[in-house]
């Protein structure tokens, strides 16, 4: 069986775009929000109120040209959510979901006509559905 790939799409109805794959590692987390009146009370104890937790991705990938650059800010660069496939580490298997990323960051290495290169592009990639 051939590797899956991590794949990106605006729509239910667009076809899947293969983006770059992140470098070597890719950091998993969960992210919970809690109700407003959890905290501490005078005692120390803890009295939280889970609402939701949902799925983060830290992406990172180097080298890459203008293009692929490009494809990937055309996904995450404005906020708006997106399809993505990927192996989901909660789940523990490949799986389509919902996502947005917030803030991204993007080093230029180079801007000499037709070799504009990329060094590195960044972004925290957050689920839309909650688990």
């Amino acid at each position: 069986m051939a590797q899956d790939r991590i794949k990106f799409r605006k729509k239910k109805t667009d076809p899947w775009t293969t983006i770059k794959q992140p470098d070597e590692s890719m950091q998993f987390s969960l992210e919970t929000t809690y109700s407003s009146d959890s905290g501490r009370v005078k005692s120390g104890v803890n009295y939280v109120k889970p609402l939701f937790t949902v799925e983060q991705y830290s992406y990172k990938a180097s080298d890459l040209t203008k293009a692929e650059a490009k494809t990937l800010l055309s996904f995450v660069g404005k906020g708006h959510k997106f399809q993505m496939h990927y192996f989901s580490v909660y789940h523990g298997a490949w799986r389509t979901d919902w996502f947005y990323v917030g803030t991204s960051s993007l080093n230029i290495q180079t801007l000499k006509e037709n070799q504009e290169k990329m060094e590195e592009i960044s972004f925290n990639i957050t689920g839309v559905n909650p688990l």
